[in-house]
């Protein structure tokens, strides 16, 4: 499942600093060059904080330049110290429920599939991170950014298991939703966005093909300093100011569900 191959943090001191959610972080990451890997510029425990940073790097405001010509993503766990060895069993876990997850959607869409590689640093013993390698085209847009993140997090939860395409993800979902329990994390992201991800993963060329990527991450049209929270939520939940994207949302979900009645 995971790749042979490992990477090692450049340079192996760059853990970075992150705050809350359990010692979990994420961050993009440069190409991999010489088995060495690069953070851009700074880790996120929140997917908002994540693509305000992300936006400003695309649209040229910020002193990193950010590629945009693959997915790549570096996630980071801080172990506790009192029970490091339950910590590993968990990140090992996490990752490994996370790779067919991304893996069916990438299927869902035709895309090349997600690859995932450890990653080395000179504290092994209580810091955890791996390297998340997928197509460009979640890159193309915040929303598909966060819809990203979001499954990544949403691994944490064992029940996350038992499937074999995204039909069979969707009904290991909603069956745990209908037994009245809830997901470890991001539970309320999940219920809200859930109805909308065939649509748009399967609605990406009327989505996000018509225009290049800058166009997608502008803020001009957004109302300014609104458009660094224009995550997943906004758009499933309609609150979004790209209003045009709404309504093409809306109808390629319209045309999905009237194929299931």
């Amino acid at each position: 499942m995971l790749q042979k191959t490992t990477f090692v943090l450049n340079p192996p001191t760059a853990l970075g600093t992150a705050s809350g959610y359990g010692g979990f972080s994420f961050g993009c990451a440069q190409e991999p060059k010489d088995g060495k890997i690069e953070l851009v510029q700074s880790y996120h425990s929140c997917r908002e904080g994540l693509m305000s940073s992300m936006r400003k790097r695309i649209t040229g405001d910020g002193s990193h330049k950010q590629p945009t010509d693959k997915m790549r993503m570096i996630f980071r766990w801080s172990l506790s110290q009192h029970d490091r060895a339950s910590g590993i069993k968990l990140v090992d876990g996490w990752v490994k429920r996370s790779v067919p997850v991304l893996q069916a959607f990438d299927r869902l869409a035709g895309w090349p599939l997600t690859r995932v590689y450890k990653i080395e640093t000179d504290h092994n013993d209580w810091l955890q991170a791996y390297y998340f390698h997928s197509s460009r085209r979640w890159m193309k847009s915040s929303y598909l950014v966060s819809l990203y993140t979001m499954l990544v997090r949403m691994c944490k939860d064992i029940k996350v298991t038992g499937f074999k395409d995204f039909d069979g993800l969707v009904k290991v979902l909603q069956k745990i939703s209908s037994s009245g329990k809830s997901l470890v994390t991001d539970d309320t992201y999940v219920r809200n966005s859930l109805p909308y991800w065939k649509a748009i993963m399967t609605g990406y060329p009327e989505l996000f093909r018509k225009r290049k990527l800058p166009y997608y991450w502008d803020t001009a049209r957004l109302g300014g300093g609104a458009g660094g929270a224009e995550g997943l939520q906004y758009l499933v939940k309609g609150d979004t100011q790209y209003t045009e994207i709404r309504k093409e949302l809306l109808k390629i979900k319209k045309q999905l569900d009237s194929k299931k009645s």
